[in-house]
């Protein structure tokens, strides 16, 4: 523990005293530029595989939430959400260099970080502990290759290297940004500051967080006020939410300039991919029903891509596919049956949350051009494809899970391959499985995945009409790029 400290502060201090005396924060040379650029990338991918890796503190608890009842390790939990800020301060402050992002990684995360550094020993307790689970909890795995995934050596060096990145970082903006902070005597603008403080901040809440929070969640399936399932007070109160947070976050963007406004949708999409890979951390074994197939998990990819290259089809996959299948989501609240503040209960909040507003949000604020008619093609084309594949990758899991009994591969992607499950949502829908034919005694087909893809486009396919007025919203904003023969 003591050379961890002795080295990594060591460091540290000749890496800042190296850019204090060279002055290279103050120079605006490309090769600079990229290179703090591609450290902001190293250390985000850093952070995203760090997701999948053993912590004993993010696990998600079904008989036994002493961990927290107790109320000590708040503290924790805090510092850890802190932190996780970084995810979104660091890309927005070095490729946008907006002056309230500088201003968060200086004054707030600065300070954070070398916290989070100075409580190593507790991240190293939980990240070595035999109770964490994520990839080493694979059952293909031999005992040498999980001991290695909760090896201190491993886990201290893989901890390090992450907080120096990030430390130089913080410290490489701040330094650059110094002489131009002041203070600020508008009440208006420093109230502005604080708000995006906060909303980036909740943002990117930990799942795991509100448990901690909280100290615990409710077992009880009876209590409607604690319980989180469709018809409850909780579920209302999401769905007004979701509806009101939209309308807050145009109201009070559509008028900033375009980077601005593709700030916002980029830091949902962000914390939406976090949140949503959070869950690996703590559930277990990692199954094949838990891979990233679902429409809403892998939306979270989907609106990176589409935010990072510009694409306007993928945006308009993900503005009808994504948010319609996400809306479906909510009000159907396929949850489990303990409190709201349950980690998979938060988890599935956040998701459907984001995937909802994100590509909403891309139409209201003119992130992209105005959706028109002849791109129902687009998203009808994408859903095919995607229903395609996940015919086939669903198929062959369904295939080995019935011919060899291992439940490692049993899977419900689109609800189309495991009956139980789906007719505990729907009912009705159970004869359709019955009804169907096996290709080679391995591969099965059912009347329920051409119902699936009929019933899913049609109403895809109304639901853009309804969307379509959206996009007459985004083109007020300043800014928002318009087809030349509407800008005419």
């Amino acid at each position: 523990m003591v050379l961890f400290y002795v080295l990594f502060f060591t460091l540290a201090i000749i890496a800042v005293g190296a850019m204090i005396f060279t002055k290279i924060y103050k120079k605006e040379h490309p090769v600079i530029t990229k290179v703090v650029k591609t450290l902001v990338i190293v250390y985000m991918c850093l952070s995203f595989v760090n997701l999948f890796l053993p912590d004993s503190f993010a696990m998600r608890t079904f008989d036994d939430v002493s961990p927290y009842k107790g109320g000590k390790d708040i503290w924790f939990a805090l510092l850890r959400w802190f932190n996780d800020l970084s995810l979104i301060v660091l890309p927005v402050a070095i490729f946008f260099k907006k002056d309230v992002f500088n201003k968060i990684a200086s004054y707030f995360l600065l300070i954070v970080c070398v916290a989070n550094v100075a409580v190593y020993f507790k991240y190293i307790e939980v990240y070595t502990s035999t109770a964490g689970a994520g990839i080493m909890a694979l059952r293909f795995f031999g005992e040498g290759t999980k001991a290695f995934f909760i090896n201190t050596a491993f886990r201290s060096i893989y901890f390090g290297l992450t907080m120096f990145i990030e430390l130089m970082l913080l410290s490489f903006i701040t330094l650059k940004n110094f002489e131009t902070y002041k203070v600020n005597k508008d009440k208006k603008s420093v109230l502005s500051n604080i708000a995006v403080f906060f909303m980036v901040l909740i943002s990117i809440m930990p799942i795991y967080v509100p448990q901690y929070l909280f100290c615990g969640y409710s077992l009880s399936t009876e209590k409607t006020f604690t319980t989180f399932k469709m018809g409850t007070f909780f579920h209302f109160a999401w769905i007004a939410f979701v509806i009101i947070e939209g309308i807050v976050l145009t109201k009070v963007f559509k008028k900033k300039d375009y980077d601005t406004r593709f700030i916002v949708v980029l830091t949902l999409a962000i914390s939406l991919l976090w949140q949503y890979n959070e869950m690996f951390t703590g559930i277990g074994e990692i199954k094949a029903s838990r891979y990233p197939f679902q429409l809403c998990n892998m939306a979270g990819f989907f609106i990176i891509l589409m935010l990072l290259t510009k694409n306007e089809k993928i945006y308009h996959f993900t503005l009808v596919i994504n948010a319609v299948g996400a809306i479906i989501a909510m009000a159907m609240c396929d949850t489990s049956p303990f409190g709201v503040t349950y980690i998979m209960n938060i988890h599935y909040i956040t998701e459907h949350t984001n995937v909802i507003l994100a590509p909403i949000l891309c139409a209201t604020l003119g992130i992209f051009k105005p959706i028109k008619n002849k791109h129902i093609l687009d998203f009808l084309a994408g859903f095919a494809i995607y229903f395609v594949l996940i015919m086939l990758i669903g198929g062959i899991f369904t295939g080995l899970y019935e011919t060899t009994g291992n439940d490692y591969w049993q899977c419900n992607y689109l609800f189309m391959f495991n009956k139980d499950s789906t007719t505990g949502i729907l009912g009705f829908v159970g004869p359709m499985f019955d009804i169907n034919f096996a290709i080679g005694g391995f591969f099965k087909i059912s009347l329920i995945q051409l119902v699936v893809f009929v019933a899913f486009s049609l109403i895809c396919t109304g639901a853009f009409f309804a969307l379509k007025p959206l996009s007459k919203i985004g083109t007020k904003c300043p800014d928002a790029p318009k087809y030349e023969e509407q800008a005419k």
